[in-house]
């Protein structure tokens, strides 16, 4: 009979998410709203003559309509870093395209970095390799904080 050893996962996951709060079926309530609003103004515009007004109502509503096709393509956006054993790992995705970095645990750093525009830009990286994290979905108080975060866990447990 063999030696059973057992096996222990150590795994940390960070993933920061687009502030989605308007559900779809909230988005298609908002979207019905405007469209009886932008009809009976439309439609009071068209009773004392003006019947331009109504054409353009509708491309209002069009417009609206592919803003909220957008928001709901990119609502299951996300970027996570996973820290598993002796590897980081980082996944993104951004609508239909996803991407995947990993890194060595030991090897594995995390660089903050002003930008030309002022902010700070959150990097995990390692051998001249690096991936940004959190650029879209975090502001400048959560990004530093979660740089120092990420360097405890890389620390811990090696």
């Amino acid at each position: 009979m063999g030696l059973m050893m057992p096996i222990t996962l150590a795994e940390t996951q960070i993933i920061v998410r687009p502030n989605s709060s308007l559900s779809p079926l909230g988005s298609l309530k908002l979207l019905v709203v405007l469209g009886i609003m932008a009809l009976l103004v439309a439609l009071s515009f068209l009773h004392i003559g003006a019947w331009l007004v109504l054409p353009f109502a509708g491309l209002e509503l069009v417009a609206f309509a592919l803003a909220f096709h957008c928001l709901s393509l990119h609502a299951s956006d996300f970027e996570s870093i996973t820290v598993i054993n002796d590897m980081v790992v980082i996944e993104k995705r951004n609508h239909k395209i996803s991407t995947k970095a990993e890194f060595q645990r030991y090897w594995a750093r995390v660089n903050l970095r002003k930008q030309t525009n002022g902010r700070n830009a959150l990097f995990v990286g390692s051998h001249g390799k690096e991936v940004e994290f959190g650029a879209g979905y975090i502001n400048e108080e959560q990004r530093v904080s979660l740089a120092k975060e990420i360097k405890l866990i890389l620390k811990n447990n090696l």
